[in-house]
């Protein structure tokens, strides 16, 4: 079969009211493009009728190929899965609740076809409908992250077209462990920017729980910059500062014969002592946690089943080739 110049990648976890608009609002808008195209669903152990739903349809979408994970692996190992599978000389990658608007497809593909950007992201002008908790947090991390990093990647999404060139870069990165927009944002190339508003979730609600989006948080910070060994350096030299001071104030009082009472300078000592200390630990623990998944070097994802017309022809040639 020849090679696609489009794929669109999309993770689905537990999107079975979604996955027929989805595919539906996509194909709307890619046919008039003139431009052939797959479409790779990456079914991330769903727990609902998601798989038996992407089969029915990649039975009569010609256009469609599915992945089905053993297990839930999260979705950014999904977005490698299907960065892996993805055979066009540019990758789209979206989400399939439709808060990435397919809309957005055709001015993608134009960017690149005028050859003016060799990665072209969706950028949030707003954030999509969620507490203020979530808001504020997220706000820090964004913050936090291009403090840590020197890249701004706040209203970046993982909504994005990638060409073929830094696809295969992107591919050659072998961190167990990824983030998806740190990853793209790493690679350089040429980008442009298209603003968008995420609308309403199409059907059913958000599955990313607040630890997971702390974890993705955490490793995240850890696996793009070193600085936090940096600013445990800042914090002791810090403490041996306020130490020589409190130290020499003592000194002097003792040499003048006065009494040292002394008794809140200790506590001070002690709480800033254990508080630094413990903080070191802590972002330590966070890389050591980072060099225990990269050393075991495991698989970001296993396939256990596939669906397709193209995925039976690969399997019959596989066949063929174990018969021989």
């Amino acid at each position: 079969m020849k090679q696609p110049v489009l794929s669109v990648i999309s993770p689905v976890h537990c999107e079975s009211g979604n996955i027929i608009p989805f595919l539906d609002a996509v194909e709307e808008q890619i046919r008039p493009l003139g431009l052939s195209y797959e479409i790779i669903l990456i079914d991330d152990g769903s727990m609902d009728g998601s798989w038996r739903l992407m089969r029915q349809e990649a039975e009569r979408r010609p256009c469609l190929r599915c992945l089905r994970f053993s297990r839930n692996f999260g979705k950014e190992a999904a977005l490698a899965a299907g960065i892996d599978a993805a055979g066009g000389e540019a990758v789209i990658c979206m989400d399939s609740d439709l808060q990435h608007p397919p809309s957005l497809i055709p001015a993608m593909v134009r960017i690149w076809q005028r050859d003016e950007a060799d990665i072209v992201e969706a950028v949030k002008t707003a954030r999509q409908k969620e507490s203020l908790l979530n808001r504020i947090l997220a706000g820090l991390f964004y913050k936090t992250y291009a403090f840590l990093t020197t890249e701004d990647i706040e209203g970046a999404s993982d909504f994005k077209l990638i060409d073929r060139e830094a696809v295969d870069a992107l591919k050659q990165l072998g961190e167990t462990r990824v983030f998806f927009r740190g990853m793209t944002q790493w690679l350089g190339f040429r980008r442009a920017a298209l603003p968008f508003c995420p609308p309403e979730r199409n059907s059913g609600v958000g599955k990313w729980s607040f630890l997971a989006k702390l974890r993705l948080a955490l490793d995240s910070l850890t696996a793009y910059s070193a600085r936090p060994l940096s600013i445990v350096f800042v914090l002791f030299l810090l403490f041996c500062l306020f130490s020589v001071l409190t130290g020499g104030e003592a000194l002097l009082t003792w040499l003048r014969g006065e009494a040292m009472t002394g008794f809140t300078t200790v506590i001070l000592l002690i709480l800033i002592s254990s508080a630094s200390i413990l903080a070191a630990i802590c972002v330590l623990g966070l890389y050591i946690r980072q060099i225990f998944y990269e050393a075991k070097r495991r698989p970001r994802y296993l396939v256990s089943e596939r669906a397709g017309r193209e995925e039976s022809r690969r399997r019959e040639r596989v066949s063929g080739k174990k018969s021989v």
